[in-house]
């Protein structure tokens, strides 16, 4: 009875609510469903590929280079990330509803692709939690959610990785890092976040945020965790802006 109530429940959501295409909002066919995007947009949507950056996962190229200019320039205190889509069309779009316009729904589109592309490299990390890139607190209450978070709660559910989303918060609030240069970047986020937890039980973990450009945000939460003990620090970003090589 309560499985004939769930399936009464999940189809009046459906009507209500119908999944769209996260890259042009447009209404979803059956088939479609599962992977979040529609057929039009399925040859737009770019995945970040086979040649990719080996420190960020940033597309790059030139098959012949295994980092990209930015991480040759800068070091960085995270171990390695991934991306899992080029921050590109029809996905600018797409981040720009899941981030503004209450499209949590998106989170699980993007963990599926997430898993589908990364899930050996998962399970070959083998993490001890998934740390989502805190919002500073006002903001949060006012948007609502935070879109990293709803990320992390759907990836956390896709591969059984639990989520520690309490370890580090969002001391101060910060200008928008697309505003700035790589050095006004660092020094916006000087002391921006900190360890609310020990953290000495975590061995590994991953940083999970919606869009990576020049991993400024991603270094500075790596720095924090750290700095409490934690030995190796992974990321993983829905977008990530196309690299130069």
């Amino acid at each position: 009875m309560k499985q004939f109530d769930k399936g009464i429940i999940d189809f009046c959501l459906e009507l209500l609510y119908p999944k769209r295409c996260v890259a042009c909002d447009k209404v979803l066919l059956k088939i479609e469903k599962d992977m979040g995007i529609c057929k039009e947009c399925a040859p737009k949507v770019k995945l970040v590929g086979g040649t990719y950056c080996i420190k960020c996962g940033g597309p790059i190229n030139n098959p012949s280079e295994e980092f990209c200019n930015n991480c040759k320039e800068n070091k960085h205190h995270f171990d390695q990330a991934k991306a899992v889509f080029r921050y590109t069309g029809g996905m600018k779009e797409a981040m720009y509803r899941f981030k503004y316009s209450n499209r949590r729904c998106y989170g699980k589109v993007f963990a599926t692709h997430a898993l589908r592309n990364y899930g050996s490299w998962l399970k070959a990390i083998n993490v001890d939690a998934i740390v989502p890139v805190p919002m500073y607190g006002p903001k949060e209450k006012k948007r609502g959610y935070n879109q990293a978070e709803v990320f992390a709660k759907a990836l956390s559910k896709a591969t059984g990785i639990p989520i520690a989303n309490k370890i580090v918060r969002r001391e101060r609030d910060t200008v928008a890092m697309k505003e700035l240069n790589s050095t006004k970047r660092k020094k916006n986020l000087l002391k921006a976040f900190i360890l609310t937890e020990n953290v000495v039980q975590f061995r590994k973990v991953l940083i999970v945020d919606d869009i990576y450009t020049t991993g400024t945000t991603m270094d500075e939460v790596a720095r924090v965790l750290k700095s409490g003990g934690v030995k190796e620090v992974f990321g993983m970003c829905v977008c990530i802006g196309e690299c130069s090589d």
